[in-house]
């Protein structure tokens, strides 16, 4: 017998617990949000280089304090050939966005961040249901999905983005996603 399709998922750690926690009834979409911002700072660990990050920011921050406000996107589009592929690149794609619609500033920067910290949430919901509609069944992959999607929208996103780009001071323990006890059971409505 099988503990379910999230145990052979071909993602990360953090990944497999958010499709576990979407999988189980027992856990409500509050606790998948808590599980997918773990999920993403892991991608980011592991996808996006500090020195990217201090090189987008300062694109950001100088156009911010300049006097006139020079457009951003020449600064941006010369770091395309150092960026990498996956998260570093999708930041990018995003910042140029933002900077395109007049984003500025510190503002602009998170933006960008927070929509494509958003996009890798739905590609990981999106490969957590083709998973599943391999190893389990179509409606099954559906609700799983449906589930993370609806916890996407209620993921503290932005917050992890501030924490990211060093804007925040990141908390002092992550909160624990096991339940302890008898009292940390299910929640009642």
């Amino acid at each position: 017998m099988s503990d379910g399709p999230h145990k052979s998922l071909p993602m990360r750690l953090g990944w497999r617990r958010v499709a576990e926690r979407g999988d189980k009834r027992a856990f409500a979409v509050g606790e998948i949000s808590n599980a997918l911002i773990p999920a993403l700072e892991q991608d980011c660990r592991n996808e996006i280089a500090p020195a990217f990050l201090d090189a987008i920011c300062s694109a950001f921050r100088d156009q911010e304090t300049s006097l006139f406000k020079d457009q951003i996107g020449p600064q941006l589009d010369s770091l395309r050939e150092n960026t990498g592929c996956g998260l570093e690149r999708v930041v990018l794609e995003h910042a140029i966005q933002v900077a395109e619609r007049g984003g500025r500033g510190i503002d602009g920067l998170v933006e960008a961040t927070t929509n494509a910290l958003t996009d890798r949430a739905a590609r990981g919901a999106r490969q957590v249901e083709e998973h599943y509609c391999r190893k389990s069944s179509s409606p099954r992959a559906q609700k799983v999905r449906a589930r993370i999607e609806e916890a996407i929208g209620g993921a503290a996103i932005k917050g992890l983005a501030r924490q990211i780009l060093k804007l925040d001071p990141r908390p002092s323990s992550s909160p624990t996603l096991r339940q302890q006890g008898l009292d940390d059971g299910v929640s009642l409505r």
